[in-house]
């Protein structure tokens, strides 16, 4: 792992740089001014040192000069005083005639002496070097003394360095104070120049993070230079750009998650490796899964249908829609899905994993096997009158016409075959009427007496009752008012009682009671006959189903009373149930709401 590098601010970035360039500068200035008031001294000095010497040499020039040593000893000491320097006079021989500040006679002899050997050849002869009898370094610069053509001595003028030195270190510390205040100041001017640049960018960057947090509202300051206001009308640009395309997304993603989640067909997405992409309510809900929590794991991690996750992998290697019917089972009921699938493609055509829609067809299926039945009972139902009647009209028409007493018998039974044969279509008829959503909704519904419908069917049924010998009552509080069909009702009380009475034995006793029960209203059918097993209960209201079909179709039973009287409670807003012990009888009970 690399090390991370300590990022610096701009503004100390930007200021150390242009720091180290002011006393790269101000240190380069300083040593180039040095060198060259070094230089500037020293040529002065030289050029100083050169007048005295030529000066002396005027005065030395007499014939004669040279020849008296102490005289000449004297001469140069006072001349030196004077011009406060040092002044030599060396015969050709190297020898030291005289000299100001040191006795000749302990000199060391100088024909040696760089400055000396120039002078002898007649120029001017100088240099910088350390003194031997002095002990110090200093300058010299010697000129011929000549006399006609021939050069008799060498006069040499010398100034220490020390001097020199001085004078330049009192200037080289003037230089290099001037150098540390343009420094400062140039310090203090680029300090401030640094923040003028770094600050917008400060700026800009807070103006980012707000845009990078979802405030797009954030705008930065138009100031400084043509570059940086550029720069923030760019940001500004940006911001507003990203704040419409933002929105845009939201929106759109708002209408398809809107669209997702009001669909009733369950949407599924998932990627090449089989994560879930997008899964909507219908969906979660089929497979029984939180849709939050599904998103981003596999699909085998959160519902194990192996059906499905093979129907996406031919999805995702077809280029055609594939479709198959997925038997599920949830809370311990058996689902049907009607799943369709396809590849998923991205803006680019590229594929990014597979879509599947998954339709709940558990109700069709169940209507569909119901109609199958129905086709498959009405069919039965009907064929037995019809074969009757068919039978006996044709064994009349073989010759029995002929014998009175087997026709009459014969037109008798296809009398009552046409009899049952119509009331099997009438319940029909009615069934169908009350299943008819639309033709349910038109039903009138009017406050009325519960007690006068439940006499209306009693008495309907009476005459069965008497002939059987059953005894039929009625009982309900005359305040019993609710809001219904008062013929339809009548008409469920009726088959209620009319089967009571059918199966029950002579001297049995029928009731029918209504009853309010807090908020709700209860009609009660019950009677003492023989009663019924309790694994035929679940199917007692469903149409054609009939306990022991011989002696019901012998009672004239159709099988559609049971269902009708289902389907009155139910557009009344109600519900049927039923309580039977073998032996002791049943009792059948109306629920409804009570206003």
């Amino acid at each position: 792992m690399g090390v991370r590098r300590r990022r610096v601010r701009l503004l100390w970035g930007v200021y150390s740089t242009y720091l180290v360039i002011i006393l790269l500068c101000v240190t380069a200035v300083t040593v180039y001014a040095e060198g060259r008031a070094r230089n500037f001294a020293l040529t002065q000095t030289a050029a100083d040192l050169q007048a005295r010497a030529w000066l002396v040499e005027r005065q030395l020039a007499a014939p004669g000069a040279l020849t008296n040593e102490a005289r000449l000893q004297r001469q140069i000491v006072a001349l030196g005083a004077v011009s406060a320097t040092r002044l030599t006079v060396i015969a050709p021989s190297g020898r030291v005639l005289a000299d100001s500040q040191h006795d000749p006679a302990t000199m060391a002899n100088h024909s040696d002496r760089p400055e000396f050997q120039t002078a002898m050849t007649g120029a001017v002869g100088q240099s910088v070097r350390q003194s031997p009898t002095q002990g110090r370094k200093e300058m010299y610069v010697a000129v011929p003394l000549r006399q006609g053509s021939r050069v008799v001595a060498v006069v040499r003028a010398a100034l220490p360095l020390t001097a020199i030195d001085a004078a330049l270190s009192s200037l080289r510390w003037r230089i290099a104070l001037s150098a540390l205040v343009v420094a400062l100041l140039a310090a203090a001017l680029g300090f401030f120049v640094s923040r003028a640049i770094a600050r917008p960018l400060q700026e800009m960057r807070g103006v980012a993070q707000r845009i990078a947090t979802g405030d797009f509202t954030a705008r930065a300051p138009l100031q400084g230079s043509e570059e940086m206001a550029g720069l923030a009308g760019a940001l500004n640009t940006m911001a507003a750009e990203l704040d419409e395309r933002i929105r845009q997304i939201t929106r759109q993603t708002n209408e398809q998650q809107a669209v997702l989640s009001s669909m009733l067909e369950g949407v599924l997405a998932v990627d090449n490796e089989g994560r879930v992409l997008t899964i909507n309510q219908a969906a979660a809900r089929l497979l029984n899964v939180d849709p939050d929590s599904a998103r981003g794991r596999p699909l085998q991690d959160i519902a194990r249908l192996p059906e499905v996750q093979d129907l996406l992998r031919q999805a995702a290697r077809s280029s055609q829609p594939v479709e198959a019917e997925v038997v599920v089972h949830r809370e311990g009921e058996e689902r049907v899905l009607q799943v369709h699938g396809a590849v998923l493609r991205g803006s680019r055509g590229g594929v990014n994993g597979s879509l599947v829609v998954l339709n709940d067809v558990t109700r069709l299926k169940r209507l569909e096997n119901v109609r199958r039945e129905f086709v498959a009972n009405v069919s039965h139902e009907l064929k037995t009158p019809v074969t009757a009647i068919k039978g006996f009209a044709e064994t009349l028409l073989d010759g029995a016409l002929s014998e009175p007493e087997d026709a009459r018998r014969f037109v008798t039974i296809i009398a009552a075959q046409s009899d049952r044969l119509n009331a099997i279509l009438e319940d029909l008829l009615r069934l169908s009427r009350l299943e008819h959503e639309d033709e349910a909704a038109a039903i009138a519904f009017a406050p009325g007496n519960v007690g006068e419908v439940l006499a209306a069917a009693a008495a309907v049924c009476a005459p069965a009752a008497a002939e059987k010998g059953i005894a039929l009552t009625v009982s309900c509080p005359d305040d019993v008012v609710t809001r219904m069909n008062a013929p339809l009702l009548e008409q469920a009380v009726v088959n209620l009682l009319d089967n009571a009475i059918k199966y029950s034995g002579p001297g049995a006793s029928v009731e029918a009671r209504g009853e309010r029960v807090g908020g709700r209203l209860r009609i009660i059918v019950r009677d003492t006959g023989p009663g019924i097993a309790r694994e035929h209960l679940p199917h007692l209201f469903e149409r054609f189903y009939r306990v022991d079909k011989a002696r019901s179709r012998d009672l004239g039973g159709t099988g559609l009373g049971l269902a009708i009287v289902k389907h009155v409670a139910q557009v009344h807003g109600g519900t049927v149930t039923v309580d039977s012990t073998v032996g002791q009888g049943s009792r059948f009970t109306i629920t409804l709401p009570l206003s």
